[in-house]
């Protein structure tokens, strides 16, 4: 492709994230311009992966309810079963359309 085929665009990166993208690309012999668009790319599309992951840990909270074991009760009033869905749902990874940053905001110019 040529460069007409793109509009330029700025953004902030944290210097160590510079210096690991400049390693990176160096290694792979790719250009960071390129590096930085797939990832663009990768980060607003559809991942498959991520949906099959998550209905994985799904259908895991669903049988972990359905047995009859799991329904036991400690003092605290929850059951195995929620404590386990606790502990299995927090590991679900959040979609491209879900995820928020957890870094401070990076001023815009």
């Amino acid at each position: 492709m040529t460069i007409s085929n793109y509009k330029a665009f700025m953004t902030y990166l944290a210097p160590k994230d510079i210096a690991r993208l400049k390693k990176f690309s160096k290694q792979i012999k790719t250009p960071m311009t390129q590096i930085v668009r797939e990832a663009i790319h990768l980060r607003m599309a559809d991942n498959p992966y991520t949906a099959g992951f998550n209905d994985g840990l799904n259908t895991a909270v669903d049988t972990v309810k359905g047995i009859q074991a799991a329904q036991m009760r400690f003092p605290s009033g929850k059951s195995f079963a929620e404590l386990v869905e606790d502990e299995v749902l927090s590991k679900l990874m959040k979609e491209s359309h879900e995820t928020k940053r957890d870094e401070e905001p990076v001023p815009s110019v």
